[in-house]
């Protein structure tokens, strides 16, 4: 048994379609993002934003952020409005912000600093005659509050390398954003293609850069932040574990090589620059777009000669797809009584990918000819049972476990059919792993959330705040694991905020959920943490009633943070901490409801954990009671011998208001069990 910190979480508080506390919710800002030394008033749309008080960064931009309420002409705060005060030293980089009120701490959106000047698009530029001017080296914002396009005008030079860039899921919104580049005369010299653009210009004049939704969409969920810039753009960053210099892939790098072969976008191929870390942090912190952090790069030996690449146990090795289809190929040599797993890391960086994972057993005869045998195919990993919370999970990469009963060795290949067909590269990760090692690097966790009413929704933000008294748990999804992984507790080692302690997770054999759990103490101060061991963390970025009719978008984004709300939660279901089973048998556990005063109604409670929600025990505590009895079927649910980890939750309903109180309903708790089948 191992314990260690989860690597990819995000906390959790939850709302679903009947519960209705009150808990801050932004739907979107404006504007996207700020220049360091400048002052600018953010506007949020959502719900339960009342008295908002501040702002919290994540990660730390390096210097505190001044955040007060707007005032009018008469001294009076105008609704839902901050100024913000950005010092001139807080660092260039994409930042989730979220609202301090009343009701705790807000969910994330993402707000991008950056050194280029600031021009705020009007709406009124919607036509060539009335662009706005702006310089080659800008960030335009915007919102599209009707279909026509937005314009702008710039003065370049001949040969000038032009990139504008927004990344529009990256920033919480639906934007797509396309356009056109044109010269003096109107005629097209370069495409803006899903908010990229990279242009080379062939003469001194004027240019005009048109930008407009793909679908024209409309509202405050269909804004930008474009970033137009001559200087360098970066795509990736490669560091190998104690080496000190960077291997960037970009464009427009001073010094780098172009690699013809390797394209991510359209337009130029990507380049490649090896520097030292200083230089590598200064060229990303000023770079336009989002930059994927990726350990090593190494291209395997059959990249350059088309023979297999030797691989061990224990070894990560990273590369980039080959095109078309083809596949990078390596060769395993394992002994009898090895215990690994072999995992294509790629979706899970972000990149738009859809791994494809070919296993095959490699003898030799004497004579030292090899012979194939198929012995695994693996494309995207199995669903998720239970299923999470949110429902839209990177499954896309593939994991394969062993145990030897031999030695043998394994001819390895991978490849991306995904971008076959249009010569794009991506980077991956291939790890293979011993069994024994920590397995959690890979996983998600996400708002914990009641079993939604249907696969179709609804689907809710959620922010991460903790009501004193009351427990808060972070639904974890651990998609690399298999049926051979062993236990593992989960648990985060930085500070909390003061009176809320953590009650730590476990995830028993094969299973690929888990939750780890916070509680407050009933006199818990106001107060929030990042929880800095447990990044990044998968978010839901607008409520969705109906995935039939909606899409749903979701992003991998940074650190959870938890907050406390000085205010009581509802009710704290308590389980024996470890209950006893054998096999094929039921037992009975006791269920203890400490309440609130105000919190009388019955509590409907669910297992959470121990397979598929729809048939998971369930048990009733009775209006008023504290305490009542959870049989857990252990043949029905198919529990294999082991320790299985499991939690209840429910709705609770308590009144929430100081003048008028009204039924709220919240969703509560109870501490991490295990299930011990004998």
């Amino acid at each position: 048994m191992k314990l260690l910190p989860l690597f990819i979480l995000t906390p959790a508080l939850a709302l679903a379609q009947a519960l209705n506390f009150p808990t801050p919710v932004i739907t979107s800002i404006h504007p996207l993002g700020g220049q360091p030394g400048k002052t600018l008033d953010l506007t949020l749309k959502g719900a339960d934003l009342n008295g908002l008080r501040g702002v919290h960064f994540s990660p730390d931009p390096g210097a505190p952020v001044e955040a007060k309420p707007k005032l009018d002409a008469k001294g009076q705060p105008v609704a839902n409005t901050l100024t913000l005060a950005l010092p001139a030293e807080v660092k260039s980089g994409l930042y989730e912000l979220r609202v301090i009120g009343d009701f705790g701490l807000s969910n994330p959106r993402v707000f991008q600093i950056s050194a280029q000047p600031v021009a705020d698009s009007p709406g009124t530029n919607d036509k060539p005659e009335t662009a706005l001017k702006i310089t080659p080296d800008t960030a335009a914002h915007g919102v599209f509050k009707s279909a026509a396009p937005h314009w702008f005008e710039f003065t370049g030079k001949a040969g000038q390398r032009v990139f504008a860039a927004f990344d529009g899921a990256a920033f919480d919104v639906r934007t797509r954003l396309n356009g056109s580049l044109h010269d003096a005369s109107g005629r097209e010299t370069a495409r803006l293609r899903d908010g990229w653009l990279a242009a080379t210009l062939p003469a001194n004049g004027v240019y005009r850069l048109k930008v407009h939704d793909l679908m024209h969409g409309t509202g405050d969920d269909f804004a930008y932040r474009l970033i137009l810039t001559t200087g360098p753009v970066v795509y990736s960053s490669h560091h190998s574990p104690g080496d000190e210099s960077r291997i960037l892939h970009g464009w427009n790098l001073p010094g780098s090589e172009t690699l013809p072969s390797l394209q991510v976008r359209p337009g130029p191929p990507l380049e490649r620059l090896v520097t030292d870390t200083t230089n590598a942090e200064k060229l990303i912190a000023s770079s336009p777009l989002p930059v994927f952090h990726f350990d090593g790069e190494t291209e395997p030996a059959s990249a350059a000669n088309g023979q297999p690449a030797a691989l061990s146990i224990g070894q990560t090795r990273g590369g980039w797809f080959p095109a078309h289809g083809s596949a990078h190929v390596y060769d395993l040599a394992f002994k009898k009584g090895d215990r690994f797993v072999i995992e294509v890391i790629s979706a899970l960086h972000g990149q738009p990918t859809d791994p494809h994972l070919l296993i095959e057993n490699l003898k030799k005869d004497t004579a030292g000819a090899g012979t194939l045998t198929p012995q695994a195919e693996v494309n995207d990993m199995p669903a998720l049972v239970p299923a999470p919370s949110v429902a839209r999970v990177p499954l896309l990469d593939p994991a394969y476990a062993f145990e030897a009963k031999a030695d043998g060795v394994f001819r390895i290949s991978i490849s991306d059919p995904l971008n076959a067909a249009n010569g794009r590269r991506h980077p991956y990760t291939l790890r293979v792993r011993s069994l024994d090692d920590p397995d959690t690097r890979a996983a998600i966790a996400m708002h914990a959330l009641p079993p939604r009413a249907a696969a179709t929704g609804p689907h809710v933000i959620a922010p991460a705040n903790l009501w004193r008294g009351g427990i808060s748990v972070i639904e974890v999804a651990l998609p690399l694991r298999t049926a051979l992984s062993g236990p593992v507790e989960i648990t985060t080692r930085v500070p909390l905020p003061a009176g809320v302690t953590s009650l730590g997770g476990f995830a028993g054999k094969g299973q690929r959920m888990a939750c780890l759990a916070f509680q407050a103490a009933g006199d818990a101060p106001p107060g929030h943490a990042i929880l800095t061991d447990l990044p990044p963390a998968l978010h839901l970025t607008r409520t969705v009633a109906d995935t039939n009719r909606e899409f749903l978008f979701t992003r991998l984004g940074g650190p959870p943070v938890l907050a406390v709300v000085d205010q009581p939660a509802p009710a704290r279901l308590e389980l024996p901490a470890i209950t006893e089973v054998k096999a094929g048998e039921k037992v009975e556990i006791i269920v203890k409801a400490h309440r609130a005063e105000a919190c009388t109604e019955a509590l409907v409670l669910k297992v959470i954990g121990l397979g598929d929600p729809a048939k998971a025990p369930a048990v009733t505590i009775p209006a008023k009671a504290a305490e009542a009895r959870l049989v857990v079927d252990a043949k029905a649910l198919a529990l294999a011998p082991g320790e299985h980890g499991f939690i209840l939750q429910g709705p609770a309903v308590m009144p929430v208001g100081k003048n008028a109180p009204k039924p709220a309903s919240f969703l509560v708790h109870s501490n991490p069990a295990r299930l011990r089948v004998k």
